[in-house]
């Protein structure tokens, strides 16, 4: 792995396509060589040694005698750049053309294209990052909500990182204190204070509980609540899809059955991101594709945080509505009465006296009545206004974070049970180990190979 840092690497930093403006990194090794073969500034060539850190250079990237492009470019050396080696970003323009001519001759000098995140890679092997903050880059760049993003931003700046670094080090003296104690057992010498000690790691076990407290709405905060959009044929799921994303991502018709697959949108609802599923209507059918729609709409149901039930208040009540209803108990369900401009034949106070408990909300697609109290339910039902103060003030973990922490609390608990029972130095020194390995394992201090491959799979080429 190591070796993979004498490589000098290139990709395009921007995203692909025709663009104003394109961004090509290069780092490693040679990277400043490679500058000095393709760069001219004031129509001479600079070695390497010329090139000034954090200065910006306008110039030409040139083939021989042949100008490809007029550019301006970054330079950072090592060990102060963003991979921790020298560093050149390369700002030109956003021709495909020549954004390949240019990846393509600084191949040429000697760089290979790099891997997806190969570059916060190098960051984090070169001690820039930790593994925290690096997992934040990529939550950063994914980042499809403000709440996101300063979640991502938090984690960027270390705050999570300081806190474990904190746990670590306190554990880490006291397991050099219990060493100390083995290397010196026959000269009769203690300096371990048992209760001193055990008070450290019920602040540690307070510390990781606090942490783990709110794991739960890691998942769908980090992804999106999942709401599955269903209901009878032609109640109008469609069309209060399209309304809460503000656009006609679904093709809506009097006919019944148009929709045959499950459409999926983000939509942002107060800092909170949710995932709205249209799906076809739930019905008996011996069409074989609505079929096929009809059971991946049972799908999209059963994997859903939230259900959207949409009745058409127009029609009349029947058992196979009641039937539907009942299916739904045990999940959070908001009942969307629709199509109110129409003279009604079901009531909200009907399908709360039938099925208390229930939320209902009646709106109008067409006139857009009760969608802004819709959406506010959907918030409510997710307990936005709680989950919005997590993502301020709490530290929201990853997956990885929350199976590694929980690990960690399991050892510090096992430590403490063992001071408390008089175990020997011995096994005080195993079980402090272990828990110490895990909070390395937090931070990167301790990795596998595997490990990076699965975290820094998450990034795009080019970061």
């Amino acid at each position: 792995m190591l070796g993979e840092l004498h490589d000098t690497i290139t990709a395009l930093s921007t995203p692909a396509g025709e663009s104003g403006i394109a961004v090509i990194r290069i780092t490693g090794v040679e990277a400043l060589d490679i500058l000095s073969s393709i760069f001219s500034c004031n129509d001479r060539r600079r070695s390497r040694e010329e090139w000034q850190h954090q200065r910006l250079y306008h110039g030409f990237v040139v083939d021989g005698s042949e100008t490809i492009d007029e550019v301006m470019c970054a330079v950072m050396r090592g060990p102060d750049s963003y991979t921790g080696q020298d560093t050149v970003e390369i700002s030109c323009h956003g021709n495909t053309l020549l954004i390949t001519r240019i990846l393509n001759l600084i191949f040429s000098r000697g760089a290979r294209c790099a891997e997806g995140g190969e570059f916060t890679k190098r960051a984090f092997l070169n001690g820039k990052i930790d593994l925290i903050q690096a997992e934040a880059v990529a939550d950063l760049i994914h980042a499809r909500s403000e709440l996101q993003r300063k979640v991502a931003h938090e984690q960027l700046a270390g705050v999570l990182s300081r806190k474990i670094n904190r746990l670590a080090d306190e554990l880490l003296e006291m397991l050099g204190t219990i060493e100390a104690n083995i290397d010196f057992i026959e000269e009769g010498i203690d300096t371990l204070d048992v209760q001193a000690s055990i008070i450290i790691l019920d602040r540690h076990l307070r510390t990781l509980e606090e942490l783990l407290k709110d794991s739960s709405f890691s998942k769908p905060f980090r992804e999106g609540y999942r709401v599955a959009i269903v209901g009878p044929v032609n109640a109008g799921k469609s069309s209060i899809f399209n309304r809460l994303l503000g656009e006609n991502r679904s093709i809506v018709t009097e006919v019944p059955g148009t929709t045959r697959d499950v459409l999926r949108e983000p939509i942002v609802l107060e800092g909170l991101l949710f995932v709205l599923q249209d799906t076809a209507g739930l019905r008996g059918t011996k069409d074989r594709i609505e079929s096929i729609g009809v059971d991946l709409a049972e799908s999209a149901l059963s994997g859903a945080d939230l259900v959207l039930f949409v009745v058409d208040a127009s029609a009349p009540w029947t058992s196979e509505l009641s039937t539907r209803l009942e299916s739904l108990h045990g999940q959070q369900t908001v009942v969307a009465l629709n199509k109110m401009d129409l003279p009604i034949r079901i009531t909200p106070d009907q399908v709360e006296s039938r099925f208390p408990g229930l939320s209902v909300v009646a709106v109008s697609v067409r006139t857009g009545e009760g969608l802004e109290e819709l959406k506010k339910t959907l918030i409510e039902f997710v307990g936005g206004e709680r989950l919005n103060w997590i993502a301020r003030e709490r530290i929201v973990l990853n997956s990885r974070l929350i199976s590694i922490l929980a690990k960690t609390r399991e050892r510090i608990g096992a430590l403490r049970r063992s001071f408390e029972q008089g175990a020997p130095l011995e096994i005080l020194a195993l079980d402090a180990r272990e828990a110490l390995q895990h909070y390395e394992l937090a931070t990167g201090k301790r990795y596998t190979a595997d490990l990076l491959d699965n975290i820094f799979s998450r990034f795009c080429i080019g970061k």
